[in-house]
């Protein structure tokens, strides 16, 4: 059949727009480019982490300086729901938890009553039964200041870092970041830290506890979280064992108390070391910080680990002070390579490719961590992780994107000897990210699964879901299957025979488990990003990558899902809901569709459903009707989330995935 003349003139002025706004695209991206050569997005979450510094400040009786102090104030104010509380992000309703941490954060920058933030946020506490029932993790850091009874904390016995390592409940089978953080709280529970009061602390507890400060109370809700945050509901599991570690707690010697801090404590100055003192996250980094000052406020490494964590922090005079659960330097750069070297030749493209190509392979970590054995850390040579070279906690799928990018800027020829890796260090990388495969051929994060499933139903953080231990990631599984089959096609006989041998196998396997993950629906649940459409772009990369033809039944399934969830005006859309649900939710009708999960889907379709072509081009029409003036796209809904509730706004998704769908339409419609 010959298209006809119309035809041929609307698919003509599509490519012809694509081209214009690739070229646009670039342009933008070209300016968020660093000089050394990667491109850095903020990863924006909730308010929390501010507010737990300016809580770290006082205890530790640091002053804040005031243009600090008033950026966060600005964080707050430009988070805060309708209702004068704070949620766990911008389209979330209030948490109790949130709420309060906010509060008690204004009171200790010296905002009064009179203040709208300080009267709504307490009148939000009021009305929903006041502080008792917050939940564990905000427990915590009212004890701390003397607002909330150690008592009524459920247990986090330092004592468990003295089971033998071949016990079930060990910590060290945890899930890195639980571990860690569980780490600090076991610690600090364990010494029952509290700083010293003052007169703004004594205010506060007046206002928070106005009836007065009745330890009867608090025990009474001791096992009760609000109803506003409780995502994870506490098992009969779970309340058993908190029982019985009350129990135990009464038993235990002190001496024995000793041993455990002791334990804690070197697991804790071995994070700061081997980290640089930026930590994991700052999540456990500003626990490890109190740890520190609550057992010697001039501990050596105290002033380097406030110092580390301003690696986290953002801050400007529009947005007020962010600290950022995570970096995503590496990540965002490896995506940014792969996106040109699809797209047409162009002088500027090549030059961003070699430049990221310059700093990518500084990111890898060329050694081992002295002593991580000993502290439970994964072998890391040959890893990427997520943030930058300053960062040595290296990631499966980081390191699978880092490797395929630099791998393709090489096959391009948009690399200079700067951007080439060893072959030595590339077979290093295929083995860093085999060693992250689970029994059941999946592949974990930072580290295989090490406990048992069992585990998932005795999660203490309430808030989050699925956090307790490593899973088998669609994402992590469909990257790694892609950069394995891609790195063995490229390298062949460079690869030793028994290493070729593996590579093969862990191909093969973690095709099954994409195969077996699939949804009912047709799609893969995402649990890094929102939600079906991620969750799909990745397995169905990875099942392609690994040998299955375009019209397999799975893959022909999940473009079909993808095909009948494209919404009237040409693009997709996914509320972050769908997570709470394990399947897909559509925002609501009356909302524009969202330009990075349109590009998830296009990507896609393009690589495994070409012939899905007028859903491709009302796709890419509606993609191009979105872009702006700078070359960039408009923010919009967050699209990033980990443990089911925690939506994170990756400020260079809505950029680097738009130019790549671009680019990848363009080689097709070119070729």
């Amino acid at each position: 059949m010959v298209p006809d003349s119309a035809t041929v003139t609307v698919a003509s002025s599509l490519s012809s727009r694509a081209h214009e706004g690739y070229d646009q695209a670039l342009a933008y991206l070209s300016t968020r480019q660093h000089a050394d050569g990667r491109v850095a997005g903020e990863v924006v979450w909730n308010p929390m982490l501010p507010c737990q510094y300016v809580m770290l400040c006082h205890m530790m009786g640091r002053p804040i300086d005031p243009a600090r102090a008033r950026r966060v104030y600005r964080s707050l104010q430009v988070q805060r729901c309708d209702d004068g509380g704070w949620g766990m992000h911008p389209d979330s309703p209030s948490y109790l938890f949130h709420t309060v941490l906010g509060y008690v954060t204004l009171r200790l920058l010296g905002y009064g009553h009179d203040d709208p933030l300080v009267a709504d946020s307490l009148r939000y506490i009021r009305a929903h039964g006041g502080v008792y029932e917050v939940p564990t993790w905000g427990r915590v850091w009212l004890a701390m200041l003397g607002l909330y009874p150690w008592d009524s904390v459920q247990p986090i016995l330092p004592e468990l870092w003295l089971l033998p390592e071949a016990s079930p409940l060990h910590p060290w089978r945890l899930y890195c970041h639980m571990r860690l953080i569980y780490l600090g709280l076991s610690y600090l529970y364990g010494l029952r830290y509290s700083c010293n009061s003052d007169e703004t602390i004594e205010a506060i507890r007046g206002e928070l506890y106005p009836e007065g400060y009745d330890p009867a109370r608090f025990a009474r809700h001791r096992d009760k979280i609000a109803d506003t945050d409780l995502y994870e509901p506490i098992s009969r599991g779970l309340s058993a064992a908190f029982s019985a570690m009350r129990v135990a707690e009464r038993l235990v010697p002190r001496r024995l108390r000793k041993r455990a801090l002791a334990r804690a404590l070197d697991h804790i100055e071995f994070e700061f070391r081997s980290t640089g003192h930026v930590c994991l996250s700052p999540v456990n980094g500003m626990l490890f910080i109190l740890s520190l000052h609550a057992t010697d406020p001039n501990h050596p490494d105290l002033e380097r680990a406030m110092a580390g964590l301003e690696y986290w922090v953002w801050e400007d005079e529009e947005e007020g002070l962010r600290i950022a659960g995570a970096r995503s330097d590496i990540w965002d750069t490896a995506f940014m390579v792969q996106a040109l070297c699809e797209g047409p030749d162009h002088p500027r493209a090549e030059q961003m490719v070699r430049r990221a190509c310059r700093w990518l392979p500084t990111a890898q970590i060329q050694q081992e961590i002295l002593g991580g054995h000993r502290h439970y850390r994964e072998p890391a040579y040959g890893g990427w992780g997520f943030a930058n070279e300053d960062h040595p906690w290296p990631v499966s799928d980081c390191t699978a994107e880092a490797l395929e990018a630099l791998m393709r800027a090489e096959a391009r020829g948009f690399s200079d000897p700067a951007g080439r890796l060893p072959v030595g260090r590339k077979l290093a990388a295929l083995e860093f990210i085999l060693r992250r495969q689970n029994d059941d051929g999946g592949f974990g994060s930072y580290e295989p699964r090490r406990g048992p499933m069992v585990l998932r139903r005795y999660n203490p953080a309430e808030i989050y879901g699925n956090c307790m231990l490593e899973y088998s990631y669609t994402e992590c599984t469909g990257t790694c299957v892609r950069g394995l089959a891609y790195a063995e096609r490229q390298l062949g006989d460079a690869i030793p025979r028994g290493l070729r041998s593996q590579v093969r196998q862990a191909v093969e396997l973690g095709s099954q488990a994409l195969l077996t993950a699939q949804h009912e629906t047709g799609g893969w649940l995402g649990f890094w990003g929102i939600n079906v459409t991620y969750g799909t772009l990745f397995a169905s990369a990875g099942l392609h990558a690994a040998g299955l033809s375009s019209m397999h039944p799975s893959i022909v399934r999940g473009a079909r899902w993808l095909v009948e969830a494209q919404r009237a005006d040409g693009g997709w859309a996914e509320s972050y809901e769908g997570l709470l649900r394990d399947a897909p939710v559509s925002v609501p009708d009356d909302e524009p569709s969202n330009v990075t999960q349109t590009a998830w889907a296009l990507l896609t379709l393009l690589e495994v459903a070409p012939h899905e072509r007028e859903a491709i081009d009302r796709g890419v029409a509606w993609l191009l009707s979105r872009q702006d003036e700078t070359g960039g796209w408009p923010s919009e809904r967050a699209t990033g989330v980990f443990f089911n509730t925690a939506v994170l706004d990756y400020r260079l998704y809505r950029h680097v995935f738009p130019a790549w769908a671009l680019a990848r339409y363009l080689a097709h419609v070119s070729g």
